[in-house]
């Protein structure tokens, strides 16, 4: 049976997947928590790795050790960049890339889901009313940008993980998915900036965050939105995952 190695960097995206899975179990990656379970004639082997860049490829490379998957993939939440991308809406990226302050990185490509799993998963997502779109995954230290200052790029979506894991990925020569589901963007966006509030390994700074509530207690209000649509994008993002790889047949 193939195995597949899935990576997300909160436990509440692993366990957004988790809850449509009927049989799983707890296991030990590296010194990481993992879990391993059956879907579809393929084994799933599931690490949640921490935010950031760092931890996401150090979770890749203890997966890749100690499972030896065919395919890894990312997924999760993430931010829009443009006002196009509704919550709860799926993007499968065809690309990812790292941004250092302004400047985007060259896009390094990835590999693209079947057409069966796309329509499927088009299909499924459409029932809840969301929709899927290609687009472009862009990994930050947590800063929000412009659409000005990436160019052309197709849905651009921002992320912490997947240029590390893609990272992993292409040492180790294996092909790599990118699968998230909208949490925020320019109508519902974060009440905080991100980048402001982590350190350079991507850990919330508490001072700076309790120093930003205190001036401004609309953030407490606004968090609870936040909270929901992750809560939406986590769920729609496992619901899309379980869609597509009940499509898939690795060769």
């Amino acid at each position: 049976m193939e195995t597949i190695g899935l990576i997300a960097a909160m436990p509440q995206e692993s366990g957004a997947l988790l809850h449509y899975i009927r049989r799983w179990r707890r296991i030990s990656i590296g010194p990481l928590r993992g879990n391993i379970f059956e879907l579809s004639g393929l084994t799933c082997v599931l690490v949640t790795s921490g935010m950031g860049i760092r931890r996401a490829s150090e979770a890749t490379r203890a997966l890749v050790k100690t499972h030896s998957p065919r395919l890894l993939i990312s997924f999760g939440i993430a931010g829009a960049v443009g006002a196009d991308l509704e919550i709860g809406d799926v993007v499968l990226a065809e690309a990812v890339c790292q941004l250092y302050g302004d400047t985007p990185e060259p896009l390094l490509p990835l590999k693209l889901w079947s057409d069966a799993a796309r329509e499927s998963a088009a299909k499924a997502l459409a029932r809840r009313g969301a929709c899927l779109y290609p687009g472009t995954a862009i990994t930050t230290g947590g800063s929000q940008v412009m659409e000005h200052q990436l160019g052309e790029m197709t849905h651009p979506i921002l992320e912490m993980e997947t240029a590390g894991i893609a990272q992993v990925a292409t040492e180790s020569s294996i092909p790599l998915l990118s699968l998230r589901s909208i949490s925020d963007g320019p109508r519902a966006p974060i009440p905080i900036d991100l980048g402001e509030m982590m350190d350079e390994d991507s850990n919330l700074q508490a001072r700076k965050l309790l120093k930003a509530v205190i001036h401004n207690p609309r953030i407490v209000f606004q968090s609870r939105r936040m909270i929901r649509n992750s809560r939406i994008a986590a769920d729609n993002a496992a619901f899309a995952l379980v869609v597509a790889l009940s499509q898939m047949a690795l060769g």
